[in-house]
């Protein structure tokens, strides 16, 4: 697997937490009514891992 790869799959794995964090109440996965501090973790944290994905991409080319 190249670098490449492995960072498209890293952005994938950070838009996945991105997502499933910003509509957990939508999905019936939030426990709370409203956006809480789990929800604002998961979005820190998914937003984080993404643009690591994508800076990882940047310097493979």
């Amino acid at each position: 697997m190249t670098g490449r790869q492995m960072a498209g799959i890293i952005v994938i794995i950070g838009v996945g937490l991105l997502a499933a964090s910003l509509l957990a109440d939508v999905t019936g996965i939030g426990d709370d009514p409203g956006f809480g501090m789990q929800q604002t973790m998961g979005t820190i944290a998914g937003a984080a891992i993404g643009i690591l994905g994508l800076v990882m991409m940047k310097k493979s080319d």
